[in-house]
């Protein structure tokens, strides 16, 4: 019995020995895999576990313009060692290889690779059993689509080893359009919009089992139980008119080009809410093309700082000293030409006022810096902290705090003792905008606080959420500051800026008195840049902030050019002008204008209908009451334009057909024009701005997908 029972102790420790044994071996094996193994021996492993990424989320206009997108394009390959493959016999196989390349040289026209190549290479890759021949990278959806009916590839994954690998590039539809503002978000980018919400369109990874095809090539395995979907981004609703927006970019462009101006920057804000509805952001480059590579407007110097705003920093001085209770816009400021000294420093202004001594209305709408720095040193010489603390309660000490990253903060140095950023002349200087630091985005935030009877609104760039196509967040407009001074003040400081329009001795007089269809106010700035480093070249930073119309601002604006050349670089030529521009094109695209102007007794000639959506054609026509026959065709999409009878607009169906015929979308907007012929394969060109005039090639022709057609709009 005893020798019994030592054979069972003397087994059980065997079998212990020898699990521990393979336990050892197991374990040795996964570390020599993983530390010792050599590269080449890794490469033959064939399945592993790894992330998927998802889908960034699309950013998009407020008006439902995609700004930002990823663009789905597939890598094709074929898998010539499949069952599939080896199944048909070599007749057939190259009956159809040959039909496949006829079909891929005729979709990829501009490719070097021809009929003959695609055979070779393909039947090649056959006789080796390459389980990874590329067939075609950078695919686009059309193109992936036909190609699946291609000959041999519409045998599919098990008979022909057709597959593909999805690649996402991120594109921008509208160029350059606030391309700084949207940004970018990648391993060598990081600003803007894309970067600022990076965690929201980013998404969450998914996990999965990959298998490997190829030395570099791994594709998921979908039905196993370690698969886990990756989610997609979430969408940015921005603030962003695109209207607007090329507005703003154009007239910013056209004006740099005239002054030569090195670069440049435009941001329209809605009053009442503080959205931001365009912003450009423009920079000259050695080929004397334009480029948004910098956000000026919040980090106004290419150093990333803030810089000297200027004269527009004027009212900010005559606000402190009004609520103070030192003046009132009649009260007289005692100088008596056009130069005083301060501890031997000059302060000068431009040419003479038309009358001395002036009051302070006549001090902001001539801009005279002798007459602010007199006004400021005279009540704040002996309390200089005083006059900061003004400062701060307009919120220009402190950053604005919006979503976007980056913003520059401002700074204004404070009189503390000692301090070395505080001098005996910096009192006057920054009472007419020199010695501070504030970016054209806070200067704006201010005036705009003016126009909107002293409430202060933080700029806003992001309205919404959008989860799949529905709204899961939606922003409000942040207000900073309900009232930033007294109505009174506010009431003074418009008459004051208004009459920087009107005043025949205002400096934008000649510029925008009567050029603009709006009423508008404003100040004018010219601030020399780069005074403190001794350099002989001068070079000037020429501003325009202002709002419009003048009697009920439904927009402010601010307008920055910086180092224009040759005789005119001030701030009412240079920018002024653009301010005036912008007012006045969107006045002329304002719907709420335009219906006023038809239901009022003055007559006005109506432009004729265009053809395209039957939805939004129906919302206009509605709007400005315009009669048509539209209620007739509620079933379809698409409509076309006939013609005017008795007053009333005529209009018949328009089908889009699935035929290689090229349909007619002239006198089309260029939006509604474009998505038909893309949705029929074409490649669209346009030109000019309106509607479609002209097309090429013409109704009724015959086409492929891919290709080219070219709109002509006015």
């Amino acid at each position: 019995m005893k020798n019994f029972e030592k054979k069972i102790v003397l087994r059980s420790y065997l079998f212990l020995a020898a699990a521990i044994i393979i336990s050892f071996v197991v374990i040795g094996k996964i570390l020599y895999l993983q530390i010792v193994t050599p590269t080449e021996e890794k490469e033959n492993i064939s399945v592993m576990t790894r992330t998927i990424t998802p889908k960034r989320g699309n950013i998009y206009s407020s008006d439902g313009k995609l700004l930002a997108t990823s663009v789905c394009y597939y890598d094709t390959y074929l898998d010539l060692g499949c069952q599939g493959v080896r199944s048909i016999n070599d007749a057939q196989f190259d009956k159809e290889i040959d039909s496949l390349s006829i079909c891929m040289q005729n979709l990829f026209k501009n490719d070097k690779k021809k009929r003959e190549d695609y055979k070779k290479e393909i039947r090649q890759a056959k006789n080796e059993g390459k389980r990874c021949y590329v067939l075609k990278k950078h695919v686009s959806y059309i193109e992936y689509e036909e190609m699946k009916k291609f000959p041999f590839l519409r045998r599919g994954k098990y008979g022909a080893g057709f597959y593909s690998v999805e690649t996402y590039k991120r594109e921008k539809p509208f160029g350059k359009l606030a391309r700084r503002t949207i940004g970018e978000s990648d391993e060598n980018n990081h600003f803007g919009l894309e970067y600022s919400f990076d965690s929201i369109l980013v998404g969450t990874e998914g996990y999965a089992v990959f298998q490997k095809v190829s030395k570099d090539l791994w594709i998921p395995i979908e039905n196993t139980a370690d698969y886990i979907k990756p989610v997609d981004g979430k969408d940015l609703i921005t603030t962003i008119d695109i209207g607007l927006q090329d507005i703003v970019e154009s007239e910013l462009e056209n004006q740099m080009r005239e002054v030569k101006a090195e670069y440049g920057t435009v941001v329209l804000m809605e009053v009442k809410t503080g959205k931001i509805r365009a912003i450009a952001n423009l920079q000259r480059d050695s080929s004397n093309n334009f480029t948004e590579n910098y956000n000026y407007a919040v980090r106004n110097l290419p150093s990333g700082n803030a810089s000297d705003p200027g004269s527009t920093f004027k009212i900010a001085s005559v606000i402190v000293a009004m609520e103070d209770g030192y003046v009132t816009s009649d009260s007289t400021v005692e100088i008596e030409g056009q130069d005083e000294y301060y501890y031997g420093k000059r302060v000068r202004d431009d040419h003479p006022l038309h009358r001395y001594p002036p009051t302070v209305k006549d001090i902001i709408i001539s801009s005279s810096n002798v007459g602010s720095a007199r006004l400021i040193y005279k009540y704040y010489q002996n309390d200089q902290q005083k006059f900061v603390d003004g400062l701060k309660r307009l919120h220009l000490t402190s950053p604005l705090g919006i979503e976007l990253k980056g913003e520059a903060p401002p700074i204004i140095h404070e009189p503390s003792e000692g301090s070395p950023n505080w001098s005996k002349i910096s009192l006057p200087w920054m009472a007419y905008g020199y010695g501070v630091s504030v970016t054209p985005l806070q200067m704006l935030t201010l005036y705009n606080a003016i126009a909107n009877n002293g409430k202060m609104m933080r700029p806003m760039f992001v309205e919404a959420i959008a989860e799949n196509g529905k709204i899961i967040q939606q922003f409000s407009p942040d207000v900073i500051d309900y009232q930033i001074c007294s109505q009174k003040t506010i009431d003074a400081i418009k008459d004051m800026l208004e009459g920087v329009v009107t005043d025949p001795h205002g400096t934008a007089y000649r510029v925008l008195n009567g050029k603009t269809s709006y009423s508008v106010a404003g100040k004018t700035g010219t601030a020399q840049m780069e005074y403190a480093n001794g350099k002989n070249e001068k070079t000037h930073h020429a501003s325009f902030i202002g709002y419009f119309p003048a009697d009920n601002p439904k927009y402010s604006c601010v307008v920055s050019i910086y180092k224009p050349k040759g005789i005119n670089i001030y701030g009412n030529v240079v920018s002024g002008t653009v301010f005036g521009k912008i007012a006045e094109r969107i006045y002329s695209t304002d719907t709420e204008v335009v219906a006023q102007e038809i239901k009022s007794d003055k007559p006005m000639p109506l432009p004729s209908c265009m053809s395209g959506n039957r939805a939004h054609i129906q919302k206009v026509c509605e709007f400005l009451n315009i009669p048509t026959n539209i209620e007739n065709f509620s079933t379809v999409d698409w409509i076309y334009y006939k013609n005017n009878t008795n007053g009333k607009e005529n209009f018949e169906p328009y089908y889009v057909d699935t035929t290689r015929i090229v349909p007619d979308v002239k006198n089309m907007g260029a939006s509604d024009a474009i998505r038909i012929l893309e949705n029929k394969g074409f490649n669209v060109m346009i030109s000019g701005r309106g509607k479609v005039v002209s097309q090429t090639p013409k109704k009724g022709e015959n086409y492929e997908k891919g290709d080219s057609i070219y709109l002509i709009l006015n």
